[in-house]
């Protein structure tokens, strides 16, 4: 009991440096997007599908719909994402990112990959394969534990 405390504080403290780390480069890169992050976020949700409505956007954010309207607003306005019909339901409005949108996320993506490969460059393949493993399978359980709460 007393490994997995004193493991417990040292990953509490590798976790929260981590984290501010990962936030620090990913609001550097954000901001010179011009955009927050909530909006980085629904970019790259929307950069990997054709088409979103607002209740599955909002869904996929973790926000209520009234405040993915808004987030969808300022990104149409800045021409980064477009309203459009749904094919079979012209009463239904989706979204999709743009070009420019697109552009926007990749080049941020680019930059938070040169980032990462800074923070890993004293790692060996070995580490980085091991992190990785250690990682996928946090995700893993962690969203095995979101299924389980929704259930």
């Amino acid at each position: 009991m007393i490994k997995i405390l004193t493991w417990l504080r040292s990953w509490r403290k590798i976790a929260t440096q981590l984290q501010r780390s990962f936030l620090v480069e990913l609001s550097t890169e954000v901001n010179r997007g011009n955009i927050s992050i909530p909006q980085y976020t629904l970019l790259g949700f929307l950069n990997q599908t054709s088409g979103l409505n607002m209740s599955q956007l909002a869904e996929l954010m973790r926000h209520t719909t009234p405040a993915t309207t808004g987030l969808v607003e300022r990104l149409v306005e800045a021409g980064l994402i477009e309203r459009f019909s749904h094919p079979k339901d012209r009463r239904q409005v989706l979204v999709r990112i743009t070009d420019k949108g697109r552009e926007l996320v990749e080049g941020l993506k680019r930059g938070i990959v040169r980032n990462l490969q800074e923070l890993f460059k004293d790692l060996t393949q070995e580490d980085i394969e091991a992190w990785l493993r250690i990682y996928r399978t946090i995700i893993r359980r962690s969203t095995q534990q979101q299924a389980a709460a929704k259930a």
